[in-house]
C-alpha cells in the first residue's frame, strides 16, 4: 500500500514547481511586450525588411489608405488605432538643418512604439524649419540642395534617422519653396528615394494643391508633380488652407475645387500614390485677423454664446456666427465628423482609385471621427 505524503509537505511540493514555471511564464510575457509595444520593438519580425518592408494596406476592408500627421497627441493616436481608421503615422518631429544634419524636436519614440504595436507604417515627417516653431526656410533648404555634396550629406542623415529609430520612411514636408527651386527640389528628391530604396525605406513628399502646371505662385511651381510622383512612394496634396488670414472668411477644402485639385493631379501622377489632405482645423474670423481653432474651441464657444451652427453647401464644413462678450463679430468655419464625412464623400465619388486620405492633424478631431473615417472609407 502506498505511503500517503503528507499534506503540508505536498503544497511545500506542488509550490516548489509551480513557482518556476509562474516565473517562466512571467518573463516570457515580458519579453513579448519587450519585443511588441516596448522599447525593443523595432526588432519584432515582419514581411520583407523592417521595420514593415512594405506599405500597409488599407485595415479592416477599408477601399482607401489612412495616413495622419501627429506632433504627439497619444490620445488621438490611441483613439484611431483602437477604431482601425489608420495605416500610417506620420511624426512631425524633425528638422532639416543647413549642415545637413536632422534635429529632432518633441521626439518621442514610446509613442512609436505604440503606433507599431499597432501595425502601422511609421515616417518620420522632416520640415525644412531651422528650429521648433520658425518659419519654413528656402534659404536652409537651398542651401542642402546647393552641390552633391550638401545633398549627398543630408540623405544619409534621413536614411540614418529611419534606420537608428525604426521608422518606414521619410516624409518630406519642404514648404515655401521659390519657382526657382522646381528642377533642384525635384533632383534632391529622386536622389532621396534611390537611397531609401536601397534600404528598403520608402519616401512621401507633401506639395502644395495646384490646378495646373507648374502653377500660380512660387510653392506651387517649386513642386513638379509628374518628376516627384515618379520618384516617391506617395504624394500628399495639401488640400486644405483654401482660405484663411488671406481671405474672407470661408471653408478649407470646398468640394469643388478638391475634385478639381485632384482630377488635375490625377492626369500627372499614378492615383494610387496619391493621397488626398483632410484638414481637421478651421478658423475663427474677428477682429481683421483669422486664428487657427480646431472643433472643440467651436463647440466650447458655441455653448458659450448659445450660437447655432449652420453649414457651409460648398464645403460640408461647419459654420459659427456670434459676438463675443465685447461686442466683437466672430465667423468660424470649421471641421466637425459631418464636414469630413463630406470630403471622404467626394472622394469616394468622383476618385475610386486614389491611394487614400491625409489628416492634418491628430488631437484637432472631434470624439468619435475615427470611427466616422473608418466606415466612409469602406
Amino acid at each position: 500500500m502506498p505511503v500517503r505524503e503528507h499534506p503540508r509537505r505536498a503544497r511545500a511540493r506542488r509550490r516548489s514547481v509551480l513557482l518556476p514555471a509562474l516565473l517562466g511564464a512571467a518573463l516570457a510575457l515580458l519579453l513579448v511586450l519587450l519585443f511588441t509595444v516596448g522599447p525593443f520593438v523595432s526588432h519584432l519580425q515582419r514581411p520583407g525588411k523592417p521595420p514593415l518592408g512594405y506599405l500597409r494596406q488599407p485595415l479592416g476592408g477599408r477601399h482607401y489608405r489612412v495616413a495622419a500627421w501627429t506632433l504627439g497627441n497619444a490620445a488621438s493616436l490611441a483613439a484611431a488605432v483602437a477604431a482601425g481608421a489608420v495605416d500610417e503615422v506620420d511624426f512631425d518631429w524633425y528638422l532639416s538643418q543647413a549642415d545637413g544634419s536632422v534635429l529632432p524636436v518633441h521626439e518621442n519614440l514610446l509613442l512609436v512604439a505604440a503606433a507599431r504595436a499597432g501595425d502601422t507604417n511609421l515616417f518620420a515627417t522632416v520640415t525644412n524649419r531651422p528650429a521648433a516653431n520658425a518659419a519654413f526656410s528656402r534659404t536652409l533648404a537651398r542651401a542642402i540642395m546647393a552641390t552633391s555634396q550638401s545633398r549627398q550629406r543630408h540623405i544619409a542623415a534621413l536614411v540614418k534617422l529611419t534606420i537608428d529609430k525604426g521608422f518606414d520612411g521619410i516624409d518630406l514636408d519642404w514648404e515655401d519653396l521659390a519657382a526657382a527651386d522646381r528642377a533642384p527640389f525635384s533632383r534632391f528628391v529622386e536622389e532621396l528615394a534611390a537611397a531609401l530604396h536601397g534600404r528598403h525605406r520608402f519616401l512621401s513628399v507633401a506639395v502644395y494643391p495646384k490646378t495646373s502646371e507648374p502653377g500660380t505662385w512660387g510653392p506651387q511651381k517649386a513642386a513638379d508633380y509628374a518628376r516627384l510622383g515618379a520618384a516617391a512612394d506617395e504624394l500628399k496634396i495639401m488640400t486644405y488652407s483654401y482660405s484663411g488670414g488671406w481671405s474672407a472668411p470661408g471653408p478649407q477644402a470646398p468640394t469643388g475645387w478638391l475634385d478639381k485639385v485632384l482630377t488635375f493631379a490625377e492626369r500627372q501622377v499614378p492615383a494610387a500614390k496619391i493621397a488626398m489632405g483632410v484638414p481637421l482645423f478651421g478658423f475663427d474670423w474677428h477682429g481683421g485677423h483669422a486664428y487657427a481653432i480646431d472643433a472643440a474651441y467651436a463647440a466650447t464657444a458655441a455653448a458659450r454664446y448659445k450660437a447655432t451652427v449652420t453649414r457651409d453647401a460648398a464645403s460640408g464644413e461647419a459654420v459659427l456666427r456670434y459676438s463675443d462678450s465685447a461686442g466683437v463679430l466672430h465667423v468660424l468655419y470649421f471641421q466637425d465628423q459631418r464636414a469630413v464625412a463630406a470630403k471622404l464623400a467626394l472622394l469616394r465619388r468622383r476618385h475610386p482609385h486614389l491611394g487614400g486620405v491625409a489628416f492634418w492633424v491628430m488631437g484637432q478631431e472631434r470624439p468619435g471621427t475615427w470611427q466616422t473615417v473608418e466606415k466612409a472609407l469602406r
